[in-house]
């Protein structure tokens, strides 16, 4: 179909305004035919869209080049009467469909919810393909229902959204789910760290602990990042408990293997016993300023509670009972230390041997230097 044969049918179906809006606005010849082929409605949408003629004229080509379907045409086309917050995301839109990123509907419905959602298209395909959210029909992301039922369980508060524009707080989930609502909470990277829990074995006892707090909270209106901060936390809680045991264990054989002694021996020992005692109960009433990979470290020794004893006995820097933790953190990058060359001399080992006619130069790896007070 020609321009010219385009604009004579379109006579027919536009108003004056939208006519000398398509003649006079650069609509190229493809736009010109796409709208001249819909329905006078569908073509009165286009002359409408609050879209640049450009983003017009782009979609037009996609459509006529089949990477978006008629449907996919149309939805877009609806919505854009009435928001354009989406339009900057066009081209990543039409790209990720070339890229195969994402499937056209389910790209299109994405594109479409960013005129009212407060999100990047790139952050929404990375939610969607993480089965964080799906993207509704109705212009909305929607938490995937196992991330829902999660949040909910954690005490968050959710929202829902029946149809496009009646929107309501969720009392009862199971009843929004089976209705088939969108569901939504505040904070997106809440729900992308939600989804990142779920994976851990230990989803459930942190989640139940997690809920424990912000229980007591006025708000339930938690965020991604205090949520990162409640398992960080945990984490660390775990931790210590388990280390915590282990150095019990240690201290409660070293006290039966000192009750075998001899009253001389035992007395020999006192400094020992009283130490190995305090830096027990440090662990009990303190929160030592150690990382994951220190606790981890810690807990691979043998004999935890003689490694930190040693520390303690050849820094001649410690001193008070608060320089313990200076100690535990001493000790264990002492350890990993010692780890990393073993673990340096066993791969030089395995390395296939080659000639060489230049000496090599040792790689040198400095040990961690001891704590100044």
């Amino acid at each position: 179909m020609t321009r010219d044969e385009s604009l004579e049918i379109l006579k027919e179906k536009l108003s004056e305004r939208e006519m000398r809006k398509v003649i006079t606005q650069g609509y190229s010849d493809v736009s010109l035919s796409v709208m001249a082929k819909r329905a006078t409605t569908d073509a009165r949408d286009m002359a409408d869209s609050l879209f640049s003629v450009q983003s017009i004229n782009k979609l037009s080509d996609a459509y006529r080049s089949g990477l978006i379907d008629e449907k996919d045409f149309d939805h877009i086309i609806e919505f854009s009467r009435f928001q354009k917050n989406n339009e900057k995301y066009l081209d990543e839109f039409l790209d990720s469909i070339k890229d195969d990123a994402l499937y056209h509907s389910t790209a299109t419905n994405a594109f479409v919810s960013l005129a009212y959602e407060e999100c990047t298209y790139s952050k929404a395909v990375e939610m969607i393909k993480a089965e964080v959210y799906y993207p509704t029909e109705y212009a909305s992301l929607s938490l995937e229902p196992d991330v829902a039922k999660e949040l909910d369980k954690l005490g968050v508060q959710l929202r829902a959204c029946e149809g496009f524009n009646f929107y309501y707080d969720v009392d009862d989930l199971k009843t929004s789910l089976d209705a088939g609502d969108a569901i939504f909470v505040k904070d997106y990277d809440l729900a992308v760290k939600v989804k990142e829990y779920m994976k851990l074995p230990d989803w459930e006892e942190f989640r139940d602990s997690a809920a424990e707090i912000i229980s007591r909270g006025l708000e339930r209106n938690v965020t991604g990042e205090e949520l990162a901060f409640l398992r960080e936390k945990f984490v660390k809680s775990q931790y210590e408990s388990k280390l915590y045991e282990k150095m019990q264990g240690e201290y409660d054989s070293f006290i039966a293997d000192i009750k075998k002694k001899s009253p001389d021996e035992i007395v020999d020992s006192a400094y020992q016993i009283v130490t190995k005692k305090d830096i027990l109960d440090f662990l009990a009433g303190q929160s030592p300023s150690l990382s994951e990979k220190q606790y981890a470290t810690l807990l691979s020794s043998t004999n935890t509670l003689d490694e930190i004893y040693e520390t303690w006995c050849t820094n001649s820097e410690l001193h008070a009972l608060y320089d313990i933790g200076l100690a535990m953190e001493e000790t264990a990058d002492d350890m990993q230390y010692s780890i990393d060359r073993r673990n340096e001399e066993q791969a030089k080992k395995q390395e296939p041997q080659t000639e060489s006619k230049e000496a090599p130069v040792p790689s040198v790896q400095q040990k961690p230097k001891k704590h100044s007070l």
